[in-house]
């Protein structure tokens, strides 16, 4: 795939080489304010144009074939506040002087909180530095806080956060799965985790090294794929920078950095490293157990060819050891221990080269590889007075137990008795790679700007490791081997093309139209899913009514996107493991010494292919305004997403007979027990009882038939889940006499999540008995199942759904003294309004029923006013094992059943599901509730840094009441709000 791009990067640049475009020469110098002395390795770019320059060690840059007009000309350097300019491009223009201030807290404007990205064409927030300092965040998760409507937790690295964009926890369809994150361009791939469709975790990633973070919940770029639910893009440092140590200490984690930017002089370029070390544990009173993450990351750019066609050459490596550890724990009980290697390698190369040339204007090539190495190590005590069957066969038929001494390579062998302990480990390590080419042509047409982006990228995810085994082949219990790195890989293509106008529709106002389309092509290698293909189109349209209008309303803009965003699925969906059925087939008496041989049937149940499964997709439609009144700023934006087609997991049965030996077939084996040895035919199942003495000749015990069912995982896509919402920040005038600002941000959500998927499914009670005392034999087909993960198969449930409405708005205070060079922050979250409620109803048809006691049958329909009654579900149709295609329709047949056949009755009333409480399927409303942290932020000098919060500073202890039991609950320690935790920072620049 390289030599492919690679042969098109020169064949492209080949034949424009010699075509230059005609325009004017911007050159000029960037320099500090502070102390007047040049800034090398400052970005300049201009907006409309897609030009750009860095500046060399004298601080000069020069841009060449500019197009004369006005343009948005903007300059970035790290540890200096960004500068944005208009200028007129003109020919014979003087040379430009830029002066840049210092980022700290000198500055008139700073801020704490995410910003709106204004010049964006879709809703997209930006979280700086001092804003991530200020929150002190030690889990990139914890920026979700920050955006409108969040709410803060107290960060911690114990839990693996899984960021989910415009979402909440316990919902359908997969939303942190199709979050996702990058950093550098680095995509955080958890396609090749089998364990689990999630999105990836983000507490291996060093925080103290980030510059800043965009967050696009809007509708993104044709240039981002492998996603359904929105983008979070991570830049860490790059530039220039004196060494900087920064210390964080709070209740349970402590935290400390080191990171320099090195001018490596002349033409040699820049290099930048950051160390980290953090360390979280779980209880103050006994610090053993523990996660801790140690991060090293070292970047180097350096631009060739810069007064001609610059190529901005990047190369960066990351890596992390680190991981989670209870052993040292005295509190732990007895010996047993957890242990987690949570290790991470990543690497990345990129080449931009500005050609500037009149049919292209710049060449992208980006690649990257990430490679995890985890561990999970469990030692845990267990016990047991008899022999217990340990069950390890992977192939079909009938096995018998043998002592472990004697058989070690058997397929069923007898564990210990007493007490020891068990070693076992679970080997993942995830490998993605990509290659990404994407070509730019911009072109101004009268004064119309119009780019044109095309690209492909080559993505593949495969998994190394060895999955789960056991330290000791005796103390093995049942299980199977299940290789990942036996799994083939997942390749993705993708082919784009976008194309973008800017195009002026007054003096005041402009138009910008954003489309593009996206073509991806999966190919898995070994599967029986092959090549799938799936198209996602994209636009965005922003227009600006005015800007910098001298009214009461001075700015105004709009913007409106739909698009199609399509996820691939994990490797738990592509590859599911293979699961076994192991039915007792001969129960024998316990010996003298007290064993037991038991005999299972195993039959490996491989998972079922489904040539209907689709990609999970998302339709995204997003709008939003954006105005300035007076003096304050007012974003709102609204969004529409409905997920189609989520990955579900479902079982589909086929039934079976297997022989089944009881012990009373031995009441007449004249072999003493002390002399017997058993084996059975692996095809047949018949058992034959050996005398090991040789004084009696062998004997086969007489069996029974059983009917049972052979059991395989099916995915399926399930039914669309809806999320409506709508975001607001006001950002109101300061009031300068107090260096005062108020900002009210938050969010309006709803979410409806209906299933309505048809699934067959047992009564999940062990070892139920129909009413003839045989293995049960009814199989219940359910319309819609209240699962939201695909680690879990569809289950029949008294909800298929639910239903959720929030208000949230957060009030901050925020008071800045450039003077003193001082910024304290007062937040108030409230929740103001919080409506949930779980769902039983079908779009047409009743589900369940209303009934009066906890142990009725038969009710009336179920709707949603309904209030503090039982309610019990039936199965829409049920089969028998006689006869498995045909359905027969339930609640009918249950009726009848309960006057004319008794017996079928209590078997059918084994697949009805029923609430276990009167108030379960009542709306809950809670009523308002609050908490409120402080923060503030202390600069001494140019080179020390002071930081405090204090999240819940007041440790409320106010009450919610819930509608649904009519209970009130403290919120101290709930989980409605952060408990009250504080936290310390320091940072030095030397």
């Amino acid at each position: 795939m390289f030599k492919i791009c690679f042969a098109i990067l020169l064949f492209v640049v080949g034949a424009v080489s010699t075509v230059k475009a005609q325009g004017v020469l911007l050159n000029g110098t960037v320099k500090s304010k502070g102390d007047g002395q040049p800034i090398e390795y400052a970005t300049v770019t201009l907006k409309e144009c897609e030009l750009w320059a860095i500046t060399d060690n004298k601080g000069r840059f020069a841009i060449k074939n500019v197009p004369s007009g006005n343009v948005t000309l903007t300059v970035r350097c790290l540890g200096f506040a960004t500068f944005t300019t208009k200028v007129n491009v003109r020919a014979g223009m003087p040379h430009v002087e830029i002066g840049l201030n210092d980022d700290n807290l000198k500055l008139n404007e700073v801020e704490v909180v995410a910003k709106r990205k204004g010049d964006a064409t879709t809703t997209s927030y930006t979280i700086d530095r001092l804003a991530l300092d200020n929150r002190q965040a030690l889990n990139l998760g914890d920026i979700m806080s920050l955006l409108p409507g969040g709410k803060t937790w107290n960060s911690s690295l114990l839990r693996n956060t899984r960021i989910a964009l415009r979402s909440s926890s316990g919902e359908m369809g997969n939303a942190s799965f199709g979050t996702a994150i990058e950093v550098d361009g680095v995509r955080l791939d958890n396609n090749a985790t089998p364990g689990e469709t999630l999105g990836a975790g983000t507490r291996t990633l060093s925080t103290a090294n980030i510059e800043s973070v965009e967050v696009v919940t809007g509708v993104p770029s044709v240039e981002y794929g492998d996603l359904s639910n929105g983008i979070v893009k991570v830049n860490t440092r790059s530039g220039k920078s004196p060494f900087i140590v920064e210390a964080k200490l709070n209740q349970n984690t402590r935290q400390l950095a080191l990171s320099k930017g090195v001018d490596l002089g002349g033409k040699m370029g820049l290099f930048n490293f950051s160390m980290e070390h953090a360390r979280t544990f779980g209880d103050i009173t006994s610090p053993f157990t523990a996660y801790q993450r140690n991060v090293l990351s070292a970047h180097y750019m350096n631009v060739l060819m810069r007064q001609s066609m610059p190529l901005t050459l990047k190369l960066g490596l990351t890596g992390n050891v680190g991981g989670y550890n209870s052993k040292a724990d005295p509190d732990g009980e007895l010996d047993s221990y957890k242990k987690e290697r949570d290790n991470r390698l990543t690497a990345n190369l990129s080449a931009e080269w500005l050609l500037n040339r009149k049919w292209l204007t710049s060449v992208v090539l980006k690649s990257s590889l990430s490679y995890a190495d985890q561990l999970y190590e469990n030692y845990s005590h267990t016990s047991s007075a008899t022999t217990l069957p340990y069950i390890h066969t992977m192939k079909e038929g009938y096995f018998v137990a043998y002592d472990y001494d004697k058989h070690p390579s058997a397929d069923i062998i007898l564990g210990p008795t007493g007490y020891w302990y068990v070693r076992s480990f679970n080997d993942s390590r995830p490998l993605s790679y990509a290659f990404k080419l994407k070509a730019d042509w911009v072109k101004r047409f009268a004064r119309i700007y119009n780019k044109v982006s095309v690209g492909a990228d080559y993505t593949g995810s495969r998994n190394l490791g060895r999955g789960t085994y056991y330290e000791e082949a005796r103390l093995t219990p049942t299980w199977r081997p299940y290789r990942y790195h036996e799994l083939p890989t997942l390749n993705n293509l993708a082919i784009y093309a976008e194309e973008r106008l800017n195009m002026p529709t007054g003096k005041l106002s402009n138009m910008e139209l954003t489309v593009g389309v996206r073509n991806d092509i999966s190919h898995i290698v070994g599967s029986a899913y092959g090549t799938a293909s799936t198209l996602s189109p994209r636009a965005n349209l922003r227009y600006v009514f005015w800007h910098g209008r001298d009214a009461w309303v001075r700015n105004l803009s709009a913007h409106i996107g739909w698009g199609k965003s399509v996820k691939l699925p994990s490797f738990q969906v592509l590859y599911p493991r293979t699961s076994y059925i192991d039915r007792l087939a001969f129960t024998p008496g316990s010996t003298a010494d007290n064993k037991a041989y038991y005999a299972y049937h195993t039959f490996p149940s491989q998972a079922v292919y489904n040539p209907q499964l689709q990609w999970q997709y998302t339709n995204q439609l997003d709008l939003g305004l954006q105005a300035n009144i007076g003096h304050t700023r007012v974003n709102v934006s609204a969004f529409y997403h409905k997920t189609f087609n989520p990955y579900t997991a479902v079982v589909v049965y086929k039934p079976y007979t297997y022989k089944y030996t009881s012990q009373a077939a031995l009441e007449h084996c004249p072999i003493p027990s002390a002399n017997r040895e058993y084996h059975i035919d692996q095809q047949t199942g018949i058992v034959t009882v050996n005398d090991i003495m040789g004084a009696n000749a062998p004997i086969q015990l007489p069996y029974k038939e059983r009917e049972g069912y052979l059991s395989n995982r099916k995915y399926v896509n399930g039914s669309p889940t809806e999320r409506f919402g709508i975001e607001w920040i006001v950002d109101f005038a300061p009031i300068k006499a107090l260096r005062t600002s108020l900002r009210l941000d938050g969010n309006y959500y709803y979410y409806k999540g209906l299933d309505d998927l048809l699934f067959a499914a047992l009564p999940s009670e062990a070892g139920t008995l129909n009413a003839q005392g045989k293995p049960y034999t009814y199989i219940g087909h359910y319309r819609g199942s209240g699962t939201t993960s695909t680690d879990n198969t569809a289950s029949p449930s008294v909800s298929n759904g639910s239903l959720t409405h929030e208000s949230n708005l957060n009030i901050t205070l925020t008071t800045h003294v450039p003077r003193i060079r001082i910024i304290m922050s007062l937040r108030v979250e409230c929740s103001l309004y919080q409506y949930n409620r779980p769902l039983s109803e079908l779009p047409n048809g009743t589900r369940g029923y209303a009934v009066e006691k906890g142990d009725d049958f038969f009710g009336k329909p179920y709707t949603r006013d309904v209030r503090d009654k039982h309610m019990v579900v039936y199965p829409e149709y049920y089969s028998t094992w006689e006869e498995p295609d045909k359905l027969i329709p339930f609640a009918e047949k249950f009726a009848w059943a309960k006057d004319n056949d008794p017996a079928l009755f209590n078997d059918l009333a084994k697949l009805v599901k029923r609430t276990n409480y009167a108030f379960v399927m009542n709306p809950e409303r809670l009523s308002a509730y609050y908490s409120a942290n402080f923060s503030v932020t202390k600069e001494i000098g140019d080179r020390v840094q002071v930081m405090f919060y204090a999240n819940n500073f007041w440790n409320t202890m106010s009450k919610v009441r819930s509608t649904r039991t009519g209970q009130k609950t403290s919120l101290y320690g709930s989980s409605y709000v952060p408990a009250f935790y504080y936290g310390l920072g320091l940072k030095i620049k030397i």
